[in-house]
């Protein structure tokens, strides 16, 4: 049987003595304990996303259930802070599976640190036998306090906990909460959930094209500048991820919101956004191979997997330059005039615009929308089973396009219908998106092989041409697996019920 757990807010006339005023009969469980407790989660709130909040109280680890203050696993012992730590760094068990499904390659950071003082009470029956436990517990910052109530039930004894629970909402001192975390949050300074790589945009229904356009380029405006700390104290490679996206999506608004901006500024823009993208891309590129070192290896035989140790340990020293030159990036005087030029002309981009600036940007969203839906039709039709790789790479570029555009405006339309499209779009384009990123790791390898390796101690060149070559071998298989199932990823997305919907809502 379940135990149920509670967590109610105090209100300020409930006083220090809470349980002798609700005239209970009680053991003291636990002597009074103060400590400070630290609250961990990924820079993206992955965890809070999940209900879930990563406690370490001194040495103490242990998850939280947000909603309802319960443990969802045993606390496990680790001397070290969590701060930039990783879900393969905890023991194994419960709570490292739990870890690695919410986490996956993003890191631990602090999100808030406060003062805690605790006392558990066991709430005795007539034969003075422990019916509920109560554990109250006062939060404090240097920015108020808040004093909470958690009741928990005893197996056997259910009954026990709906009375006390009845008893102490009749007398008005607590009131249940379902904020508790975010208060105590908020008492620490933070906001969990603040940031998101996605695009939560609600754009007014009666915006101009113009209107909308500065407010989804300020969206992503904001989303680069988020990421660059994390990118130079290289927490983990998501910053830099979220940061590139943040590149290509403000792109691919320039190339396609037409006409609502003034044509000089957009060209000045997208040239100067472009240098910058390219400019992440050799780190992003390690950063995938380093990613993916473990299944790599797991494709090889034990006794050829050794031939891949100095090929990492290369792509691991280019790694550091590669990152030693975006973090020079993003400190130069040439970023920084960028990003302060661009929050300068989105901040006065009212003043003046294209021929199309006052056109509702609804209907400019209709527009755009059908006619990049017909382009990545016509391809995708056009691709058969000889049609050369360049054609796939096209396509997907083609989709990310499109994607972009229903993400941008996805709340001008009813949102399960634009779920139901990004989902078969997304479909598609992790098809090409996984033949895209075969075909680089091939031309990665190849490349090593080809210009590294002969340059190499003799007594390692065997055994590394051997592992370099059975990877090129499983990777170009698992491509033209990939490839193969083309034809049935477009065919979902091309099918009647797709082009109907997209129809409906654009056309």
């Amino acid at each position: 049987m379940i135990t149920r757990s509670e967590t109610y807010v105090l209100r300020e006339s409930a006083g220090p003595d809470l349980i002798e005023t609700l005239g209970l009969e009680y053991s003291k469980s636990l002597p009074e304990k103060e400590e400070i407790i630290q609250y961990y989660d990924t820079f993206d709130w992955r965890l809070y996303q999940k209900g879930l909040a990563l406690i370490q109280a001194g040495n103490a680890v242990y998850l939280q259930r947000i909603s309802d203050g319960a443990y969802p696993h045993d606390q496990i012992e680790m001397k070290q802070h969590l701060e930039g730590r990783f879900w393969w760094m905890f023991p194994e068990g419960e709570l490292r599976d739990t870890l690695r499904s919410a986490l996956s390659v993003r890191a631990l950071l602090l999100q808030a640190q406060v003062r805690q003082r605790v006392c558990g009470f066991g709430i005795l029956n007539a034969d003075e036998k422990t019916v509920v436990r109560l554990f109250l517990t006062h939060t404090s910052t240097e920015n108020g306090r808040v004093a909470t109530l958690t009741c928990r039930s005893v197996r056997g004894y259910e009954r026990d906990f709906e009375n006390l629970r009845r008893r102490f909402m009749k007398l008005d001192v607590a009131h249940a909460a379902e904020d508790v975390f975010e208060r105590v949050m908020n008492l620490a300074g933070c906001v969990p959930g603040d940031y998101s790589s996605k695009l939560n945009l609600d754009l007014n229904r009666e915006a101009s094209g113009r209107e909308a356009t500065c407010e989804i380029l300020k969206c992503l405006h904001g989303v680069m500048r988020q990421n660059e700390s994390g990118i130079r104290a290289d927490w983990d490679t998501e910053f830099l991820h979220d940061f590139r996206v943040a590149i290509r999506r403000t792109r691919s608004a320039l190339s396609q919101i037409k006409g609502v901006l003034p044509e000089d500024a957009v060209e000045h823009f997208k040239d100067q956004f472009r240098q910058l993208g390219r400019s992440t891309n050799r780190l992003r590129d390690l950063d995938v191979y380093l990613l993916d070192e473990e299944t790599y290896r797991a494709m090889l035989p034990r006794s050829l997997q050794p031939g891949l140790d100095a090929v990492f340990s290369r792509l691991k020293s280019e790694r550091r330059r590669a990152l030693n030159d975006m973090v020079e990036v993003i400190e130069a005087p040439e970023y920084l005039g960028l990003v302060d030029s661009w929050a300068a002309f989105l901040q006065g981009a009212q003043a003046r615009g294209g021929k199309d600036a006052a056109v509702p940007a609804i209907v400019l969203a209709r527009k755009f929308i059908f006619k990049r839906f017909k382009q990545v039709l016509k391809r995708g039709k056009a691709i058969a089973d000889h049609t050369p790789d360049e054609a796939l790479h096209d396509l997907r570029i083609d989709c990310k396009k499109l994607r972009y555009l229903l993400e941008f405006f996805a709340s001008f339309f009813p949102k399960d219908k634009m779920d139901k499209l990004i989902g078969y779009m997304k479909k598609l384009q992790d098809n090409l998106g996984d033949f895209n990123d075969l075909s680089v790791q091939q031309g990665e390898l190849t490349t090593y092989l080809n210009e590294v390796l002969p340059r190499s101690r003799r007594a390692d060149r065997l055994l590394c041409a051997a592992a370099i070559g059975g990877l090129i071998a499983r990777l170009h298989d698992q491509q033209q697996g990939v490839r193969r199932k083309f034809a049935s990823a477009f065919a979902t997305f091309s099918g009647k019920k797709n082009v109907r919907l997209y129809r409906d809502l654009f056309r």
